[in-house]
Formats: C-alpha cells, structure tokens, sequence
C-alpha cells in the first residue's frame, strides 16, 4: 500500500506508476483534516479516474459530518474511506479527531458505524496506544470495543502517540516501535487483517515485513522516492510483466502538472519526479541543467530534458 497526502506524489504514483503495477493493494489519500472537510469543499478533493483501487482517509468525530464524508468518497469512486485515529497534531486534536480520540473507544466505534454504508469499505488507522508508557491491554481493549463496529480492517502506526510535547515529525520517530504489539493483536483477531505502518524506510525491510504481516503501508518511503514502486511486482510478486520507466511515465505527468501552473510553483509541481535522479550514475549534468531551467520557468524545456534523460539512462532505471 502507498500513502500520499500529497496530491502531487498521489499523481505520481497513481497515474503513471500504479497504471502498470500488477498487485499493488492501494493507492491511498489523506484527504479530510477538517470536520466536514469532503462534502463540503469537494472541488478540493481529487476525484477518482478509474485507478482504482483507491483510498481515502477523513478525519472526524461529528456521526453526521462522517456519514456524508462516506457518501461523497462513495461518489468519487473512492473504494475504501478509513477513519483516522492516528495523528497527533495538536490542530487536529482542537478539532476533536485523530490520535486523541483513542482516548474515547466508545466514540471511535461509534464514529466508525456513521461511515459505514454497503457501498464503500470503512476501515481504521490508529496507534497501539498514548503516552509515553506502552500498554497492550490498551491497545486490545481499544480495538476490542471498535471491531463491534464490523469492520475489517486496521492500520496500525505501531508507535504511541504523545499528545504534548513533542511535534506531529517526532511522533514519528521518538515514540518507540513495537512491532510485536500488532503481531499479538492479530493472534487475538485472526479474522481481522490487521495492516502494520511505522518505521518502514527500506524496499528490503518492506519486502521482509510483507511476508509476515497481513499487508504494509509505506508513506515517506514513496515520498523520498516514488520509483521505488516499479520494483513492486518484481520483487515481492515475481510478475513477469513488471513496470518500466519510460516516455510515457514523463508524458503523463508532464499532462497532469501543466494544469497546474498557476496554483504551484515549477519546484512544487517537480518535486516527485527529482527522485527520479535517484542512484543514476551520470545524473548530475541532467539535475543541473533542470535546476538551471526551473529558474527561468520554461516547463516544456524541462519536459524535453527529462526525455532525454529517460532515453539516455532507460538500462539504468529500468
């Protein structure tokens, strides 16, 4: 599973890279940070072209907010919307959703049975717990109480959340990982496909851990380098038929971002495909000469630069 709240990276990913991926799980939106987020200013949520499937994360704690967030991720041919439990930003906490309500296992069930509806799948990403202090009987009784909702699926950050003191960035990191919290879970629900996230920084350590766990979600992976993904069916899936970089994969993008020109900058809008300089013997001259370019602000010279670098390296990158 990739996770992008970056519609940017989403593009990337979805419509140039997961077009040719065999097996990827999800392509996966955080779209909702506020209460009524999606259904009322749907113009700013990206609307599903038939890449599915796809999914996408709101936040909330208000029934009727969430069920109309349900409804309107159903009529943008969104395949899952999923709830988040997980983030400890302190504007999220004001406004009543992400990781602090772990606190109210009751709430979280409740918000989860307003998504529900037989249209979409309702799923859950939370952490094993709050605080500094790890607590497993938290963590099980907390999803013990959710899974009355009926739901099937949870994502796991298998990390805390410390509410204060630390930023949304070192949730990331200081709070310890503890892996095993989600394997004992899983003996607890066997029914239940419980998706680990955290920590996940590798292709290889992806590739080890997807052979352990239900399924993995990767976020900052992909961000540091949307590529990586081509090594998906070949690597974990032996697919014969696996994805290439090629023209098209610049073409497509170059397409998506020129619609954009006047909402970001050319450095914005670029952003994702630098990666694709990444380990390329013999890039320099071509990130140089972009980086020259991109001052002057001439996109279609850029384009064409990009081409060339796809033609001259295409044994390298593929």
């Amino acid at each position: 599973m990739c996770c992008s709240n970056d519609g940017l990276y989403y593009s990337l990913c979805e419509k140039t890279l997961q077009n040719s991926l065999q097996k990827i799980i999800f392509v996966y939106r955080n779209d909702s940070y506020k209460n009524s987020y999606l259904f009322k200013k749907k113009d700013l949520v990206i609307e599903n072209d038939n890449n599915n499937p796809v999914a996408i994360q709101v936040g909330g704690s208000d029934f009727n907010d969430l069920k109309k967030c349900s409804k309107v991720a159903y009529e943008y041919n969104y395949d899952e919307i999923n709830l988040n439990v997980g983030c400890p930003s302190k504007a999220v906490q004001k406004g009543s959703f992400g990781a602090c309500l772990m606190q109210d296992k009751v709430l979280v069930r409740q918000c989860i049975e307003s998504m529900q509806n037989k249209n979409i799948i309702t799923s859950m990403k939370c952490r094993i717990g709050l605080g500094k202090n790890l607590n497993y009987d938290y963590f099980e009784e907390f999803i013990d109480e959710v899974l009355k909702s009926g739901i099937k699926i949870i994502y796991v950050h298998a990390r805390n959340a410390i509410l204060s003191g630390i930023s949304p960035k070192a949730n990331r990191t200081i709070p310890p990982l503890n892996y095993d919290f989600v394997k004992k879970i899983k003996l607890r629900f066997p029914n239940i496909n419980f998706i680990l996230n955290g920590g996940i920084d590798d292709f290889e350590k992806a590739k080890e851990l997807i052979k352990v766990y239900d399924g993995i979600m990767v976020g900052r992976l992909i961000q540091n380098n949307p590529f990586i993904l081509k090594n998906v069916d070949k690597s974990i899936y032996k697919e014969k038929n696996f994805t290439t970089i090629n023209e098209d994969t610049i073409l497509d993008y170059f397409s998506y971002i020129n619609t954009r020109t006047q909402q970001e900058s050319i450095y914005r809008l670029l952003s994702p495909l630098l990666q694709i300089f990444f380990g390329v013997p013999g890039s320099k001259i071509f990130k140089k000469e972009i980086n020259e370019t991109m001052r002057i602000g001439r996109l279609d010279k850029i384009e064409k630069i990009f081409l060339k670098f796809i033609k001259d390296k295409n044994f390298l990158l593929n």
